[in-house]
């Protein structure tokens, strides 16, 4: 039996309708993910990470933060005079990993959202450690036609920035 005209026309109908959709989807999921060997003790690197308001002293983006040991929350006020929190979700001491979580966002200072983040210390066995730190997170605006200073490539970009400049203070203050 031959389709009628009819019904491929609401075959075609079906597909351009979905195809259409297909094009305005919301935010898909972005990563960054940077490592960095240094020439320190782990203790000493692991200290540097662990302690809620060490990245105060190494990240050069912060000047200052504020730690809610209740909450287990910092605020960061960035050099920018913008300021915005994050969660300590987990410190495993046995793996030397930390795990944290955007807390209060603001778009001004970092333009993602809903963002995940673990920093973690390899020692290397040679007097050498590598930290890396891994970045899951959304662009700032989650709708479907976020403004260029809020979309993917601007998350992605200064999500990295955020991080390597981070690993690079990290790095220059155990190293000292």
């Amino acid at each position: 039996m031959k389709p009628s005209i009819r019904t491929l026309f609401w075959i075609l109908a079906g597909i351009c309708l979905l195809a259409g959709q297909a094009q305005a989807h919301g935010p898909t999921p972005q990563k960054s993910d940077a490592a960095i060997t240094m020439k320190a003790p782990l203790k000493k690197v692991w200290q540097a990470i662990k302690e809620p308001t060490a990245i105060c002293r190494w990240h050069p983006s912060i000047d200052r933060c504020d730690y809610d040991a209740d909450k287990q929350e910092r605020v960061f006020y960035l050099q920018s005079g913008e300021r915005f929190s994050e969660a300590i979700l987990e410190v495993n001491e046995a793996n030397h990993t930390v795990y944290l979580r955007q807390g209060e966002a603001n778009v001004k200072a970092l333009p993602v959202s809903s963002y995940s983040t673990r920093i973690q210390v390899e020692d290397n066995g040679d007097g050498t450690v590598t930290v890396r730190w891994r970045g899951r997170y959304y662009r700032g605006d989650t709708g479907n036609f976020p403004p260029q200073h809020l979309n993917d490539e601007a998350a992605v970009k200064a999500m990295n920035a955020w991080i390597e400049k981070g690993l690079k203070g990290l790095k220059n203050a155990v190293e000292s």
